[in-house]
């Protein structure tokens, strides 16, 4: 079963939260004190893993205290089921059959077995799972389940299947230290025996290195060598599980035990000397306990589960949030994940359909499945991570406003723009402002923002792989709806169309001929590459094929450094002052360019 929504209704300053939409990841934002934790401790008690329930005296809104009902519903969820599900659904809500009392009626009740066993349900089946403050737990069913029907088993079966809730608010501080090995043995081998959070973690991160506590213990006594040659190893192992979650620098894990004290030590890269993990930062030991537990608990017990986290990776350095994002990534392959924050470098500014606004109206807490508010505190989250200043609002009202993929797109447009205006003829219109996202993937959250806040507004977009899937996403998120409403205009341009470049795909660069361009990357890379080295397979922007060769001759291992080249690109545009200037053929695309952008925002109609 899949969450797909919820609304949270009576509980503590959640009056109505509204239709709150979830994908695989969804992040919940707004400033503190707004209700977004309220909001995920009302989902979680829907099937808490921990156990915890509604308090009727504790969570009923202050405010509607004459109104308490323990009727009153707290949480509401729909879950779609998939193809497997449905056919046991179907086979639990199937009609019980007569059983026959004489050969006569043989072949009719063979009849009506087959039909029986032909009981299907739609295929588009969703269940509703509803709670309120008496804890009761009702199941209905979109469409309604057929005549005859045996309704309560399928109402069970679903109950039983309901997604567990994994609520977060604690995250653990980690220190890789503990003194007594021999006592957490004796407690982790007591039915009855209390560890704490911190063995617990302990005991997880023995597991991941695959090193069995009693026989670490039990090796402290004559096998010395045999268990430093064990943890010699798990350390290894337990490196390589990590390497790829924390990206700030290379770590290696040594995991030490002398006498019955354990400590796990931490090496970065380069540095040749362990520390203990203690001496470590906050934000590292929070994230490695995080991680650790997570890696652990996914693969078991919280598989297929609601994750709800609230506010995870405050400890951490902004540098390290998008490698928390990536594990959440992670966690979401077998998991549903819900996360709160106020941080912007916590939202993932390529996936704009995941972010939900929290606002706030007369003391109640409210959600909106947009990235846009009219409300200023949430907001200040959206226009952090766009890096867009409160106060650019009114300037970005009062223009007209043209995304691009990134800020060397807005230094090559604005140079070719001035230099024809330079030569009498039309560039840019001053009436558009170019704002720079960080790459086509990021371009959807610019338009929502433009969209949302009804700014008269574009985005120019390469025509290829990355910028496709930009210009859909756009269109799906944002542009249908727009077509109905009419409330703000945007319009989408494909460079390559834009510009009548003759070739499949089109990057920004390829204004330029390549014989150009060519120059700037030989004087970036102290190459001397020449067309005739270009490959003709594959992609046909400049960029991609330079790329090609650059690899192939193990010049790079990655993308070509765009940045590099456009050192080199700028000291050739101070000698560009008029057209005649320009490289040849350049000044024609740009000018079709910018008479096709002038034209579409002149055009009062949205394209």
């Amino acid at each position: 079963m899949k969450l797909v929504r919820f609304q949270i209704t009576n509980y503590r300053n959640i009056i109505d939260s509204g239709w709150i939409d979830v994908d695989d990841v969804a992040a919940l934002v707004g400033q503190n004190e707004c209700g977004k934790s309220n909001v995920l401790m009302a989902l979680s008690k829907l099937n808490s893993f921990a156990g915890d329930e509604y308090d009727f005296n504790e969570d009923w809104p202050i405010d509607l205290w004459g109104e308490r009902s323990k009727e009153a519903i707290v949480c509401r969820a729909n879950f779609t089921l998939d193809e497997t599900e449905i056919e046991a659904l179907s086979e639990a809500a199937a009609p019980a059959n007569d059983v026959a009392e004489d050969d006569s009626e043989e072949e009719d009740d063979t009849e009506e077995d087959a039909d029986a066993d032909e009981f299907t349900l739609p295929v588009s089946t969703t269940t509703t799972v509803w709670k309120d403050y008496q804890n009761k737990t009702y199941v209905s069913f979109e469409p309604a389940l057929p005549e005859g029907s045996n309704a309560q088993e399928a109402r069970n079966w679903v109950a039983k299947r309901i997604p567990k809730c994994v609520y977060m608010d604690d995250y653990l501080i980690f220190d890789g230290l503990h003194p007594d090995l021999p006592g957490l043995v004796a407690r982790y081998n007591d039915p009855n025996g209390q560890v704490t959070q911190e063995e617990e973690t302990i005991l997880i991160a023995l597991e991941l290195a695959a090193l069995d506590i009693d026989d670490l213990v039990a090796k402290q006594s004559g096998e010395q060598t045999q268990r430093a040659y064990d943890t010699n190893a798990a350390s290894r192992h337990l490196s390589s599980q990590f390497k790829d979650r924390w990206n700030q620098k290379a770590v290696k894990f040594d995991i030490r035990v002398d006498g019955p004290h354990l400590n796990i030590f931490v090496e970065d890269k380069g540095l040749e000397a362990f520390v203990p993990m203690k001496a470590r930062s906050r934000g590292f030991q929070w994230y490695v306990s995080f991680v650790w537990r997570f890696t652990h608990a996914s693969q078991g017990e919280f598989e297929d589960c609601i994750l709800l986290l609230d506010e995870p990776g405050v400890h951490l350095h902004h540098a390290g949030h998008q490698d928390l994002l990536d594990f959440i990534e992670i966690l979401s392959e077998t998991n549903t994940a819900v996360y709160t924050t106020h941080l912007a470098t916590m939202l993932d500014l390529g996936k704009p359909e995941r972010l939900r606004i929290m606002e706030v109206h007369e003391h109640h807490g409210r959600v909106i499945n947009s990235m846009v508010s009219t409300q200023k505190k949430p907001m200040m989250v959206i226009e952090a991570a766009l890096n867009l200043a409160g106060g650019m609002s009114g300037l970005l009202g009062s223009r007209q406003n043209l995304v691009v993929e990134g800020g060397q797109d807005a230094v090559i447009l604005n140079k070719l723009s001035s230099v024809l205006i330079n030569s009498g003829e039309e560039g840019l219109s001053d009436r558009i402002y170019l704002l720079p996202a960080l790459g086509a993937p990021n371009t959807p959250m610019y338009a929502g923002f433009m969209v949302g806040n009804g700014f008269d507004a574009g985005v120019l977009l390469d025509t290829d792989e990355e910028g496709e899937k930009a210009r859909k996403k756009i269109k799906e998120l944002y542009l249908d709806d727009l077509s109905a409403t009419q409330k703000s205009k945007f319009r989408v341009l494909m460079l390559k169309d834009a510009a009548g470049i003759k070739q499949n795909e089109a990057a920004i660069e390829d204004l330029f001929p390549a014989k150009f361009y060519l120059e700037c990357v030989n004087e970036a890379y102290g190459t001397n590459l020449a067309e005739a080295d270009l490959p003709d397979d594959g992609s046909d922007q400049i960029c991609k094929r330079i790329e090609a060769v650059l690899k192939d001759r193990g010049r790079i291992t990655k993308s070509l450094d765009k940045a590099i080249v456009m050192k080199a690109l700028q000291k050739r545009f101070n000698g560009m002052k008029e057209k005649s200037d320009l490289p040849t053929g350049t000044a024609t695309k740009a000018r079709k360019l910018f008479d096709k952008i002038n034209s579409v925002f002149a055009d009062d109609k949205t394209e």
